[in-house]
């Protein structure tokens, strides 16, 4: 392993993302490569053969380099290089400092999927009960909302799409390995209080809270809150809340 030289960050792990990531590891650089989206190739990855020699675009993005057999035999089905990290579904959220000096703030969205124990047996998908576009298929075709993001990768492990899942748990038991954690027990034990004197904006918050696995204590007044506090404690209260509309 060659001795890093300095940092960088890519944003973006579309063929460009990738094309830069492979550049600059090569270079001796220790690179992080990041994308929003649960895969890397970006529209690349969704097309098999480009116009006019029918050949795989991706391949041609691999430097003329020895690697070892897996990356060079088809980079559709991962990016593996020992100077390159990718942290997939996050998202760059500040940068600050200087060039050469640069700390960068990234957001990262809940991984419901452990990667590690996932064995991608498909358990989950085919017991989950939601079904929406594909959009890796261009909406020709529906997927389950705990789905494969492409079907080539390796490791291909699954993810959840949280916006089209209803948290109905039905994947949880489904997998054999326990690689699926909504972390459901952990939010039971986080009990809420909200405080406020209006019963729509109580309800509508308790509604929510119930549906994301929380513990909900209503008050509709300080006095009311003060009496709830004397008997437990509560690592939240929401005061005073402003609906929209």
């Amino acid at each position: 392993m060659q001795k890093k030289i300095g940092a960088a960050l890519v944003v973006g792990a579309g063929i460009s993302g990738i094309r830069s990531a492979l550049d600059l590891a090569e270079m001796g650089y220790g690179v992080t490569l990041i994308d929003r989206a649960p895969r890397i190739g970006g529209t690349l990855a969704q097309l098999d053969y480009q116009f006019p020699s029918d050949h795989c675009g991706m391949c041609k993005m691999l430097p003329l380099v020895e690697r070892d057999a897996s990356s060079q035999y088809c980079l559709r089905r991962g990016l593996f290089h020992e100077n390159i990290d990718i942290i997939l579904g996050t998202e760059l959220v500040s940068v600050e400092g200087e060039p050469g000096k640069f700390q960068v703030s990234l957001k990262q969205q809940l991984q419901v999927v452990d990667s590690d124990r996932c064995i991608g047996c498909g358990e989950c998908a085919r017991v989950c009960p939601v079904e929406v576009s594909d959009e890796f298929n261009a909406g020709l075709i529906l997927r389950k909302a705990v789905y494969l993001p492409t079907p080539h990768n390796l490791p291909n492990n699954y993810v959840v799409d949280l916006a089209a899942c209803t948290r109905c748990g039905a994947c949880v038991p489904a997998c054999p390995t326990r690689a699926i954690d909504f972390g459901t027990e952990r939010r039971r034990g986080f009990r809420i209080l909200v405080v406020d004197d209006e019963l729509i904006v109580r309800n509508s918050l308790k509604e929510w809270l119930d549906v994301e696995g929380f513990s909900v204590d209503m008050a509709e007044s300080g006095l009311q809150a003060l009496e709830l506090l004397t008997s437990r404690a509560y690592p939240l209260m929401l005061l005073d809340i402003k609906m929209p509309g």
